[in-house]
């Protein structure tokens, strides 16, 4: 990464339509966690990262294990709570192997020392792949979508969002460049390169997104970093869209701040950030029925491309560097909890600003008839 701190990024697929974060305290570690609309508790966690530094996520795989998989956000919470580094995950499946685990699922992880690996897991054993040996589109990229390479052959799906996150990625990392900005970009992707569709060109009123990297079941996107050599453990941050990746501008939360944005907070309701973009989302979506669902307004996509997108790009811009700028003073002067919760707080009222801003631009470009 262009920064040496170790990265992971998640589009999250699921049903309904937003995420929440929640800041629990309620194992050994403390740690922030993105979680479904409502679990204040973080019963299930869907990505993360504690005060160590240590972060987790999940994808699951569909050719290691029949059946569903359930247990993959209790396991993700227990690790934030308990471990440190990459190492200490280890030692929990290896653990949890003979008593088996009811997961299906590719772990990513990350942490202070400078670990970063795949844990492609199955209910009673795993293997273990580092990126420091993967080379997925650029040295040190690890790349992974829903199936696992150990599992069952020409099994399990995601196989062209996989190559397409590739396609994005590797050549920025390759020169270098990756950090949130250039992934998140890669989060709001809509094209199908197999189709021919990049999703900016003219054509037919609907777009495909059903294999895109951002698609009508991507309910969130989080870019995950840990501290690098050098810096202490309030550098570990969570870069949250809470919904569709597209639609909204992204908040880092921190371990350290003891707490989260109320504007990413849970709570019965989508959270406060979420709501503007869940406006576009309907508007981006307008057909529920059958597969049309899967169908985006061509319209409204050059619209937020046009009026929304700039917005998201500019907020998060000016959001990099307050962090940046903060993070090196905080590598003479370890910051209070109060100031690293101000600077996500911040973040979190000009990401606010740019979706309510999108909302409206979108809105004067097509007035709803």
């Amino acid at each position: 990464s262009k920064s040496g701190r170790p990265m992971l990024w998640k589009n999250r697929d699921a049903s309904g339509s937003d995420n929440q974060v929640v800041y629990l305290s309620d194992g050994k570690i403390p740690y922030v966690g993105l979680v479904n609309r409502g679990d204040a508790a973080g019963l299930q966690v869907w990505a993360g990262i504690n005060a160590a530094g240590f972060g987790i996520m999940n994808s699951a795989s569909y050719n290691l294990e029949s059946g569903d998989t359930t247990g993959e956000g209790t396991l993700m919470k227990l690790a934030l709570q308990s471990c440190a580094t990459v190492d200490e995950f280890e030692a929990l499946l290896a653990r949890s192997n003979a008593g088996g685990r009811d997961v299906s699922a590719n772990f990513g992880v990350i942490d202070a020392k400078g670990g970063a690996a795949t844990f492609e897991t199955s209910k009673k054993g795993y293997t273990r792949v580092d990126a420091a040996a993967a080379n997925d589109g650029a040295p040190g990229l690890l790349v992974r979508s829903n199936y696992s390479r150990t599992g069952g052959k020409d099994a399990g799906s995601g196989f062209l969002r996989e190559a397409r996150g590739i396609g994005l990625l590797g050549p920025v990392a390759a020169e270098g460049g990756l950090d949130p900005s250039a992934i998140l970009r890669a989060a709001r992707d809509v094209a199908n390169p197999a189709i021919g569709s990049t999703g900016e060109e003219s054509g037919p009123p609907l777009v495909y997104t059903a294999d895109s990297v951002c698609r009508l079941d991507t309910v969130s996107a989080v870019v995950l970093e840990a501290p690098a050599a050098g810096e202490g453990p309030e550098a570990a941050a969570m870069w949250v869209v809470p919904s569709l990746p597209l639609a909204g501008a992204a908040v880092p939360v921190f371990p350290a701040a003891g707490g989260v944005p109320a504007a990413l907070a849970v709570s019965a309701e989508a959270a406060p950030l979420a709501k503007g973009s869940l406006t576009m989302r309907g508007r981006l979506y307008p057909d529920e029925r059958g597969e049309k669902k899967r169908y985006m307004d061509r319209r409204v996509l050059a619209a937020v491309r046009t009026g929304a997108l700039p917005l998201f790009l500019a907020a998060e811009e000016a959001t990099v560097q307050e962090v940046e700028a903060a993070r090196g003073s905080w590598r003479k002067t370890r910051p209070s909890a109060e100031a690293v919760k101000a600077l996500s707080e911040a973040a979190a009222v000009r990401a606010l600003h740019a979706v309510a801003s999108a909302v409206d631009a979108v809105a004067k470009a097509l007035p709803t008839p």
